[in-house]
């Protein structure tokens, strides 16, 4: 994927941010999705809304559940086995 410049957006609460728009993509399904997401270089993992798994043909069930750290405080996310 080529570099790109990607100017800081101004959000709510008067706070710029790095946003790019993106698509998820399921790739056993093909399903695709195009959303907005912010970039954070220092992130060891991403977080997606649960409501875009059916969107996508993603069985959440059939991951591993695990609690993880977001922004918003801490939630119950899935991985892959």
């Amino acid at each position: 994927m080529p570099i790109r410049v990607c100017p800081f957006t101004l959000c709510s609460g008067n706070i710029y941010r790095p946003i790019l728009q993106i698509r998820i993509i399921n790739p056993h399904s093909g399903n695709n999705y195009r959303t907005y997401g912010i970039i954070d270089t220092g992130a060891d993992e991403c977080a997606i809304p649960a409501s875009y798994a059916s969107l996508l043909g993603h069985n959440l069930q059939a991951g591993k559940i695990k609690r993880i750290r977001t922004g918003n405080g801490e939630t119950l996310a899935y991985s892959q086995q």
